[in-house]
């Protein structure tokens, strides 16, 4: 994904934290899918959701199906649209590359000192599997050292 387009990420995740007065991790994606902002998404029952849908793998597994969800209906809203986002609609890797950032904000992951910028102490801190810590990480150009 092109530098514009994580730029471009960053700066809707900012506006949803903004909206949804959040400045320290974790995100609350379930509080923002079922209690969306006047004029963003239909508001999502997360009890209708299949087992199916949520992956379980890990401890925090359910929380990326989770933020994938949200971001579909982000992409999908007017919302989404006024900020460009309609584009990403359809593109698994986009949803994907998406929801990390909407997970783990660069905003949040600089305020953490050097040394907890690590795969271990982010997907304690931002409740998300240690691999798509570590792929965040990568991302941002952090230096992850491999286990």
């Amino acid at each position: 994904m092109a530098e514009s387009y994580q730029a471009l990420l960053e700066r809707a995740v900012n506006d949803l934290l903004a909206a949804f007065e959040v400045n320290a991790p974790p995100i609350p994606v379930e509080v923002m899918l079922q209690r969306p902002k006047p004029d963003m998404w239909q508001r999502v029952n997360l009890s209708e959701l299949s087992a199916a849908f949520v992956n379980v793998r890990e401890r925090y597994s359910p929380r990326m199906s989770i933020a994938r969800l949200l971001v579909r209906y982000v992409c999908r809203s007017e919302w989404g649209a006024v900020r460009q986002l309609a584009q990403f609609q359809g593109d698994e890797q986009a949803v994907r590359i998406f929801a990390r950032t909407l997970l783990m904000p660069r905003s949040l992951l600089e305020i953490l000192p050097e040394s907890n910028r690590n795969p271990v102490t982010v997907s304690y801190r931002f409740e998300v599997p240690e691999d798509e810590a570590r792929v965040r990480l990568i991302e941002l150009g952090y230096s992850v050292k491999s286990n």
